[in-house]
């Protein structure tokens, strides 16, 4: 017989997992398919890209390219550029 043995790919709802192993487990396999993603978007793109993100049991993970230290760089610096004229903006209005 050619039936399937299994249930293939299928859609599932998308609700908080209630089981924390199934939670863990699930989480272990879509940040590694996050990650793919990722990495195929800065590959075709030429993207910089930093993602971080925490575990349910709060372990901190990051996928950076090029570098950390460039892609944090440049973040903090267009913070900068946003907050400088935010700040003499408010420092006009308080006067």
């Amino acid at each position: 017989s050619l039936a399937k043995k299994t249930g293939g790919k299928r859609k599932i709802e998308i609700k908080i997992i209630e089981n924390e192993y199934d939670m863990l487990i699930s989480f272990s396999k879509r940040r590694l398919g996050v990650y793919k993603k990722i990495s195929e978007l800065s590959t075709l793109c030429g993207g910089e890209i930093l993602f971080i993100i925490f575990s349910p049991t709060s372990k901190q993970y990051s996928f950076r390219h090029p570098f950390v230290e460039f892609v944090a760089k440049r973040i903090l610096n267009q913070t900068n550029l946003l907050i400088k004229p935010l700040m003499l903006l408010l420092r006009l209005t308080i006067r």
